[in-house]
């Protein structure tokens, strides 16, 4: 990777592109007035970048932040369930932008991250990563095969980095001279400062990748990449830290190399310093057999705990493939916040309601649908009444005799299921024109020219023989997308083919 030069053209885009209202770092420079003053500031943060660049060494400011514990989930009184959240100079994390965008650029182009890593990489997300990783087990399941996943946990993975195997790594993948020695110098005598309503004393960092910085994620990426040369027999996901290890299972051989790749796992957290909670480790055994294959598997002599369902990326998933579970939660969460929005927002303009119910709760009803859309009539409901609940709300009118139908047609609102296969069709569409990565070159085979079909660029259909590959998303899209239109399938942007994609168009592809 060859060393770094600061444009002006480059400089006054980040500051034009910063958001005015994010909060300020330790010396309280104001996000507002760098984006006001970008063209007189300009040339002097071009020299100020160029030099610290060049040079090697990062102004001691930038490398104090102000930490904020955002807390997860569990005990709150117990400080491990807080997560750090660093927030630092804007002016740094303007020159942090412009080392990670090289670095990512090299990285890339030499094809040097693990090709399963989904997390903080461009063209790839949670929705790629579920997408791809359902579609396996339910293909292995459809052939009455069973997969066993151990979901990992790793303990603190952002904050125990050790800085001199990050930059060993870093060196090794062709990450050198004045940008290695400039994040070198970025991670030396650090500092924070805790804030919680009042500042605590300053504290010395001396290893871990700060979180709510934007290198971060980046050098954590490097420093898990090698993770998976660890592992021979079976298959590694990563989302950032989010691991899961997963292998087909036929035989009791199969649970022995699974479980020797997880032993190898363990030697990789041996070699680099990082470790794993084993108690939160759990395994994941996908099958609909009544015998499936039993193997207690052990992570440190440890042995994990079997469960039925996992939350992995924000999905429940269950060991049966079913998604009855993961409906209860988020319809339960959408509920809680729609009452919480009815408590506080009682006077409002139906307008505001609107905006709130839409930014707010339908999210939960929506998150990354393309794994989970339910097709049985029950689930179907069970969502829809969260909205339907929402419109009288909306148009404040209550009463048992008035028509939540009339009040959804008034908001012009579709339904749920609607949205849902609207975003199952432009996810197809964005596959299929590589503007995501992932490549199902084995699922998506074009038609015979001389088939008779409404649209010739549509693909065959997968054949399956239970409902959980059935109805899964490709299966399932692919055929509703064979009845769309020609002219909507052959659109040239995703842009279009969303604003073609029309109501009445779903509707005619429900059968």
């Amino acid at each position: 990777m060859s060393d770094i030069t600061i444009t002006s053209k480059g400089i006054t885009k980040l500051l034009n592109n910063i958001n005015p209202n994010k909060a300020t770092g330790p010396d309280q420079l104001s996000g507002r007035i760098l984006k006001q003053l970008s063209t007189e500031l300009t040339p002097s943060i071009q020299l100020l970048f160029q030099k610290s660049l060049d040079t090697g060494t990062v102004p001691t400011d930038w490398k104090h932040a102000n930490v904020c514990p955002i807390f997860k989930k569990g005990d709150k009184h117990n400080p491990i369930n807080y997560r750090p959240v660093s927030l630092t100079c804007i002016l740094c994390k303007l020159c942090e932008h412009v080392i990670s965008s090289n670095v990512m650029n090299h990285l890339e182009s030499n094809s040097i991250l693990y090709h399963l890593q989904h997390g903080f990489r461009s063209s790839r997300s949670c929705e790629t990563q579920l997408t791809s990783f359902i579609q396996e087990l339910c293909s292995s399941n459809d052939k009455n095969i069973q997969t066993d996943v151990i979901v990992m946990d790793f303990a603190k993975a952002f904050d125990k980095v050790p800085h001199k195997r990050l930059l060993y790594k870093l060196n090794f993948y062709g990450i050198r001279n004045n940008t290695l020695l400039w994040i070198q110098d970025f991670l030396s005598l650090r500092s924070q400062t805790i804030l919680n309503g009042t500042h605590s004393d300053n504290i010395h960092v001396t290893s871990g990748v700060p979180q709510g910085t934007v290198l971060g994620p980046i050098l954590f990426l490097i420093y898990i990449n090698d993770f998976p040369e660890y592992l021979h027999h079976s298959t590694l996901r990563l989302f950032a830290d989010d691991s899961i290890i997963y292998k087909e299972i036929t035989n009791t051989n199969d649970t022995l190399q699974l479980q020797r790749d997880l032993d190898s796992a363990a030697k990789w957290e041996e070699d680099w310093l990082m470790s794993f909670h084993p108690d939160k480790c759990s395994i994941l055994r996908i099958t609909t057999k009544k015998n499936p294959i039993h193997h207690n598997y052990t992570l440190h002599k440890h042995i994990l705990t079997t469960e039925t369902s996992t939350k992995y990326l924000g999905i429940t998933i269950q060991d049966n493939l079913k998604w009855n579970k993961h409906i209860d939660n988020i319809t339960t969460n959408a509920t809680r916040q729609l009452n919480f929005i009815k408590r506080n927002l009682k006077v409002a303009s139906p307008k505001i309601k609107e905006r709130a119910y839409q930014s707010l709760v339908r999210p939960k009803l929506e998150y990354n649908c393309c794994t989970w859309d339910p097709h049985q009539h029950t689930q179907i409901q069970q969502l829809e009444m969260v909205q339907r609940r929402a419109a009288r709300y909306v148009t404040n009118r209550f009463h048992n005799t008035s028509s939540v139908n009339s009040m959804l047609q008034d908001l012009n609102w579709p339904t749920l299921q609607e949205r849902r296969l609207r975003t199952r069709l432009i996810f197809l569409y964005k596959i299929t024109h590589n503007l995501v990565a992932i490549y199902p070159q084995d699922l998506l085979f074009p038609l015979d020219s001389r088939t008779r079909h409404i649209n010739l660029l549509g693909f065959q259909q997968i054949r399956t023989h239970k409902d959980t590959y059935k109805y899964s998303f490709y299966p399932r899209t692919v055929k509703q997308w064979n009845c769309l239109p020609q002219h909507i399938a052959s659109a040239d942007t995703v842009e279009l083919f969303r604003e073609q994609v029309t109501i009445p168009v779903l509707r005619s592809l429900y059968f």
